[in-house]
């Protein structure tokens, strides 16, 4: 299982979510958007109608992703796992 994190180097829960995942051994890899992608990040927001990053995707052995959502989403689905 991997996981995949939309983040922005200035969000606190972004961060988190990588200090969580790193600190339970899963492996992960980030997307960070600049201030000039924002327009690119707000489509994907808009896509997955969610309004915050991070955006935290799994993608399983198949190679399917199913979007968990932020942060907290990833604390529960960690527990739940």
């Amino acid at each position: 299982m991997k996981y995949i994190l939309f983040i922005k180097d200035s969000c606190p829960y972004c961060v988190m979510a990588k200090e969580l995942l790193q600190s339970n051994g899963h492996d992960f890899s980030e997307i960070t958007f600049k201030e000039s992608q924002e327009q690119i990040l707000n489509e994907i927001k808009k896509t997955y109608e969610w309004g915050t990053v991070p955006m935290i995707f799994e993608k399983d052995a198949d190679g399917n992703s199913k979007f968990i959502g932020g942060y907290t989403d990833l604390v529960e689905h960690l527990k739940d796992g």
